[in-house]
């Protein structure tokens, strides 16, 4: 065995110095701590004019081990373009001359030797080395570990420093006890920490040599002894580490269903796929009730994130990452919401056939996520929309926090308002009483207290300003002394807002009176005239009696529409009229129903007239007037006929007039007599339109052609 007398620096400082023919190896887990001892491994070897080759696997790749060099060691490149360092991927370095990878041992040593040899006589002092072994396959791995009992010989015997490093998410227990004892030194990573393992078989053996030398006879009894000693302590070592590896499968366990994640992996080649139980409890299986596949899983994909969960595993198929939210639905058909976190391997072939990871139930910090969102923006929001003040006073109502409008509100900057420490001095002096009771009742009320009050104050500027104030006592974190928190709003435009809409609807008020007076005015007036009708009469039918009434009634009834039209509008004094004059003539065909059933209504009104209802009011009774004379009295008993209400704008010079409008109700009935004149007509009904066409300043004109015709023309005063 080569004993060189040369120390050399490992570069790691766990180990410290190592001579040659040291054969290491370290496990890893992730890239980082793969390069955690890489760096300095070849920092090292490169200072101390040494030959250095890297042969890459996963999870490093040859750019990355060039690039991690280059953060420690700033003058890389100069070693790589002098051939000091050579940095060569599993794929060429395992090659024979082809694509394929193949594992030779023999070949392997070989070339190791060959490339002593050569750096040897460039001047170098010798080879340090490293292999990852992660792409090697599992049916490989026993002869691999064979190999390695020989190459710790051969290397032994060389001026070789020699680390091989290997994932532990690969090689399973046995395995790597295995490689534990074919190294001399074992590197693995607790809880942050990096420790070594020595491997007691080389020290045993080392120590069984250096005996031999010195009695020959000694050594076979000795190895045999020792081969006994070995099979003893790997059975024990075997024990441990099965018992060690269920406690840690169950710590696993816990600590996935504690943190919500579990692991899985799955076999493309065979469309194996494995869960851990927190997999399970996700999806809500029961493990022993269930063979998991892959499109089992994907079937409880929620439909919507399917194409997406399945273009993201096809890019990490092609090499791309994966990780990712989506949502899936459990057994039971709940919606849940998951992270997953994976991987690819692949094979020499840069072909994907393994896929791990880890799955993880995220809907509750999701929800609570959103939750908190929505309260940062509800906050955010009223930060930059609170148009007030709010400000936080001790138990004796000194000013402790001020903030908000305070300069646009009262005219004082935030200093100047708690330079003068309480609130009150700002209240004005008629309404400072009220704010002292307000203050005594908040003082003596438990905690928590609520209340709102509003008051004026004198500005900066002595101007008199409404504010609204809503406090509340609150008992402080400890809970012995109460503070007391309030927001104040200017409300003084509110204020005078009020006030004006008071004095508007008491004006209003006075018109709706006003209004209604002069239309009751004008009920009374028709009453005396029916009363008139029948004062110079001896004997009245009482047919006659009722029939008088009931036209008086539907006179009110076409002035109570209106005024249900004016309700409608909302407030405006205007009622669409055309709205109008359909309700009222439904009304009068309902009232004569026995007249009308075999006359028809044809109306074509113009939309959207607005009138007041100084209109109003006379344009309806007019229209309640004539269709009710031409249901009574233009047809015979049963005779089929139709009344016409036309209603539209009129022409003044060729052009159509916004206010000029015409008013046309029409029958086809047995008409009026041609000697008779309207002024003439002794009808109560007639004379009333007559008197109302005059109220609205328009004139009446009356056609006997076919039926009975009147055209009423009037104007109306344009709306602003």
């Amino acid at each position: 065995m080569w004993m060189g007398t040369k120390i050399r620096s490992s570069g790691i400082n766990i180990i410290g110095d190592i001579p040659w023919g040291t054969h290491l190896c370290q496990f890893y887990q992730t890239k980082e701590d793969l390069m955690d001892i890489l760096v300095p491994y070849f920092k090292a070897g490169l200072k101390d004019h040494e030959f250095c080759i890297w042969i890459t696997s996963q999870p490093s790749d040859v750019e990355e081990a060039k690039e991690a060099l280059r953060k420690s060691v700033p003058d890389i490149d100069i070693y790589l373009e002098k051939g000091q360092i050579e940095i060569i991927s599993y794929t060429h370095w395992n090659s024979k001359g082809s694509k394929e990878v193949i594992f030779d041992p023999e070949r392997l040593i070989n070339r190791w030797i060959e490339k002593l040899n050569n750096a040897l006589a460039d001047g170098y002092d010798g080879l340090r080395l490293t292999e990852n072994i992660s792409w090697l396959e599992k049916e490989n791995r026993n002869d691999f570990v064979k190999f390695e009992e020989k190459l710790d010989s051969v290397i032994g015997n060389h001026r070789i420093a020699a680390l091989c490093t290997y994932s532990l998410d690969i090689f399973d227990t046995i395995e790597i006890i295995d490689i534990i004892a074919n190294h001399r030194f074992s590197l693995i990573k607790r809880e942050g920490v990096w420790q070594q393992i020595e491997s007691h078989k080389r020290k045993k053996v080392e120590n069984t040599a250096i005996r031999s030398v010195q009695d020959p006879e000694v050594k076979s009894r000795e190895a045999y002894d020792h081969l006994e000693e070995l099979v003893k302590e790997r059975t024990t070592q075997l024990e441990k580490a099965c018992v060690q590896l269920k406690e840690s499968e169950k710590d696993l366990a816990e600590a996935q269903k504690m943190a919500h994640i579990g692991s899985w992996k799955w076999d493309i080649v065979t469309d194996e796929l494995y869960w851990s139980d927190e997999v399970y409890r996700i999806f809500g299986f029961n493990p022993h009730e269930f063979r998991e596949t892959f499109d089992i899983f994907f079937d409880h994909i929620h439909p919507d994130d399917r194409d997406f969960v399945n273009t993201t595993i096809r890019k990490a198929l092609e090499g791309g990452p994966f990780d990712n939210n989506y949502r899936v639905i459990s057994a039971d058909g709940e919606e849940r919401i998951v992270h997953a976190q994976g991987e690819v391997i692949f094979n020499e072939k840069n072909t994907p056939i393994r896929m791990r990871g880890t799955l993880q139930d995220i809907t509750e910090r999701i929800k609570i996520e959103d939750l908190l969102m929505l309260s940062e923006e509800k906050y955010h929001s009223f930060i930059q929309n609170f148009t007030g003040i709010a400000f936080q006073q001790d138990k004796d109502f000194n000013l402790e926090f001020v903030k908000g409008s305070v300069e646009e509100i009262t005219g004082y900057s935030e200093e100047e308002l708690m330079s003068k420490k309480r609130w009150k001095k700002l209240v004005e002096k008629e309404d400072l009483p009220l704010f002292l009771k307000k203050e005594r009742e908040v003082k003596n009320a438990l905690s928590p207290y609520y209340g709102k009050l509003s008051y004026r104050i004198r500005c900066k500027d002595g101007k008199i300003k409404w504010v609204h104030e809503v406090y509340q006592k609150i008992p402080d974190k400890n809970g012995k002394f109460d503070s007391y928190q309030s927001t104040v709003s200017d409300v003084t435009e509110r204020i005078k807002a009020k006030e004006a809409l008071v004095k508007i609807e008491d004006a209003r008020k006075k018109e709706i009176h006003h209004r209604i007076k002069n239309n009751l005015q004008v009920i009374s007036s028709l009453l005396d005239l029916q009363a008139e009708k029948f004062s110079h009469r001896e004997a009245v039918p009482t047919l006659e009696i009722l029939e008088a009434f009931k036209e008086s009634q539907n006179r009110v009834i076409s002035m109570s529409l209106i005024h249900e039209e004016l309700y409608k509008g909302e407030g405006t004094d205007t009622l669409n009229f055309s709205v109008y004059l359909r309700k009222l003539a439904e009304n009068l065909f309902q009232t004569y129903s026995l007249c009308s059933k075999n006359i028809r209504l044809y109306m074509d009104l113009e939309e959207n007239t607005f009138f007041n209802i100084d209109v109003a009011v006379p344009l309806g009774i007019i229209v309640n007037e004539l269709v009710s004379n031409s249901l009574k009295h233009a047809f015979a008993e049963n005779k089929e006929g139709e009344i016409r209400i036309l209603l539209c704008r009129e022409e003044m010079d060729d052009e159509i007039h916004r206010s000029l409008f015409s008013l046309t109700i029409s029958d086809n009935g047995k008409g009026i007599p041609e000697n008779v004149e309207l002024r003439s007509v002794e009808s109560l009904g007639l004379q009333l339109v007559s008197i109302l066409v005059n109220q609205v300043d328009g004139k009446i004109e009356l056609k006997k052609a076919r039926g009975t015709e009147f055209r009423i023309v009037f104007s109306i005063a344009e709306r602003s």
